[in-house]
């Protein structure tokens, strides 16, 4: 065969698991060339809070008070309800801490604990823990960068310049007015990153700067080339050319999941409609590549994902397609969410509570009875609290949300029962008033409180919703990348075929890989604590 480039490790993809892999593969002693189909590096860590939730790590026994193992792994377990495959979670759980203090000892990734910040279903489920699971990187200086400086993407979803002890010292989501901005500007105009820009700015500077990995951006991967039943490079294309990549040792699939693939995510997402908050590179490439190759899939149910709703503003873009943001307002008080019917049905401020819900069926009417759900705040909530940009006493582009002067008349103009509706506030700001939810025990959650919740309210998820007018908006789905199906690979990363044998030369990390090690649940950090690791042991499995 004729070749364009040789080299030792191709990567795929420029987020969390295709750079950790490029690590892994160079410190091993290959040769690697890191390609990015997007203009810009980082995938979709970038876009993300920059949390790894890491089970027994070793900043946790530094403190003085390490984390249980059985505990831990006893979380992990519950999480995964019964579908992770028990080889793959075993590794994620022992070698994910180690994997991560490699990085700190290696590739200079400064963690810190991300204080007071509880595991998800803490207290409520078995091994939980208030707080030391969450790791974060501290602040990156992006100049140090040199010439990639200008090539990451950063994040138009998290708050910029800042990490998770400042956001919540701050008061969280909803104080998001009495955010400190001064500070926020002072550290943007220096090009100090946090959250997922931060993040992926540590692993990329490790890549890219102090090893001098090359990497090509705008160049994607459209074809595998096989010899035999061995992959042994790729085809790419480069400034409106095909270019052919060798990878004598292996080609790492870290290109994310399908969640711009419309088509895809109808057959396995089970919901009508998908959007994303993603790069629109992220398109399913994983699949296609893998068809490619003979690949197998896996699957695992998607009620319980990593996935959110909420709405587009009408001229956002990214790389030129339409930007989806994410609702959190459902968690602030003086903020609900029903259905068409008009009436509640899940804890709106916990999205592990509604994500199920808005996916039930209901067979004899064959339909999903709560979908789409309808996000509904009052007068009071604008007195108090942003609604994404929009500060209060800023008016909201009526383009973008319903008003009525009484409930009835928001209810008519969104086509919600009026009358069932009527009767959902009325029975809600009755128990709101005294601070409790009994119908689905909003603010119960310590996550949700520390999240979204306004700590000088008695319930920091529950305000009463009473006052004129109202606001609603119907809500969509949106993807963070995090899909229920992806490619079936073994415990070195390694793709495997339909009859479940290796295909030599091909591994997948990140969200291109089938969920197998986490199973049907979700805790933030987890994509990224399962990049860093399965791309770590794919770089390493690939030049041994």
């Amino acid at each position: 065969m004729s070749w364009d480039l040789e080299v030792d490790v191709v990567a795929v993809g420029s987020g969390l698991g295709g750079v950790c892999a490029a690590i892994a593969a160079h410190d091993a002693g290959g040769k690697v060339l890191l390609l990015e189909k997007a203009p810009k590096l980082g995938g979709v860590c970038a876009y993300s809070g920059g949390e790894v939730f890491v089970g027994c790590n070793h900043l946790m026994a530094e403190s003085g008070t390490p984390d249980d193992p059985v505990a831990a792994r006893a979380y992990q377990d519950f999480l995964a309800g019964g579908y992770a495959s028990k080889p793959h979670a075993d590794i994620l759980f022992e070698q994910g801490p180690m994997i991560a203090k490699w990085f700190a000892d290696h590739a200079g990734v400064q963690w810190k604990i991300i204080e007071d910040f509880p595991d998800y279903h803490y207290p409520k489920a078995p091994g939980t823990v208030a707080t030391g699971r969450y790791l974060e990187p501290q602040l990156f200086d992006g100049s140090t960068l040199g010439p990639w400086q200008k090539k990451c993407y950063s994040s138009p979803h998290m708050p910029p310049g800042i990490m998770h002890d400042e956001l919540f010292a701050w008061g969280g989501l909803s104080a998001m007015p009495r955010w400190d901005f001064r500070t926020m500007g002072g550290r943007v105009a220096k090009d100090i990153r946090g959250m997922g820009p931060g993040m992926m700015g540590w692993f990329l500077k490790a890549a890219l700067v102090d090893r001098q990995i090359e990497a090509r951006v705008s160049t994607p991967v459209t074809e595998l080339i096989r010899d035999g039943a061995r992959i042994v490079g790729v085809v790419a294309q480069s400034e409106g050319k095909s270019i052919r990549i060798r990878a004598r040792k292996g080609v790492v699939i870290a290109t994310g999941g399908y969640d711009w693939n419309q088509e895809v995510a109808r057959s396995f997402e089970g919901l009508p409609t998908w959007n994303s908050m993603v790069q629109p590179s992220v398109s399913g490439d994983n699949l296609m590549l893998g068809a490619d190759a003979g690949a197998a899939l896996a699957g695992v149910p998607p009620y319980n994902l990593g996935m959110f709703f909420g709405f587009k503003v009408d001229g956002e873009k990214h790389d030129g397609a339409q930007l989806w943001r994410a609702s959190w307002e459902g968690g602030y008080p003086h903020a609900i969410w029903v259905d068409r019917s008009g009436n509640r049905f899940a804890d709106e401020s916990f999205y592990r509570d509604y994500l199920p819900k808005v996916r039930a069926w209901d067979g004899v009417k064959q339909e999903h009875p709560h979908y789409p759900p309808f996000l509904i705040f009052d007068q009071q909530y604008r007195d108090k609290y942003a609604f994404l940009a929009w500060m209060p006493g800023q008016p909201i582009p009526e383009t973008l949300v319903q008003r009525g002067e009484t409930a009835r008349e928001l209810a008519e103009k969104l086509g919600i029962d009026a009358d069932v509706f009527e009767a959902t506030l009325t029975r809600f700001n009755v128990n709101a008033a005294e601070g409790v939810d009994p119908d689905f025990d909003r603010g119960t959650y310590p996550w949700a409180a520390k999240m979204t919740g306004d700590r000088a309210m008695k319930n920091p998820n529950l305000g009463t919703v009473e006052k004129a007018p109202f606001y609603g908006i119907a809500l969509s789905p949106v993807g963070v990348g995090v899909n229920a199906v992806g490619l079936r690979w073994d415990t070195n990363a390694q793709v495997v075929s339909a009859r479940g044998q290796p295909i030599a030369g091909l591994y997948a990390a990140g969200n291109a890989a089938a969920l197998l090690d986490i199973g049907a649940g979700y805790q933030s950090g987890l994509s990224n604590l399962r990049g860093m690791t399965w791309g770590f042991i794919a770089g390493r499995h690939a030049m041994a």
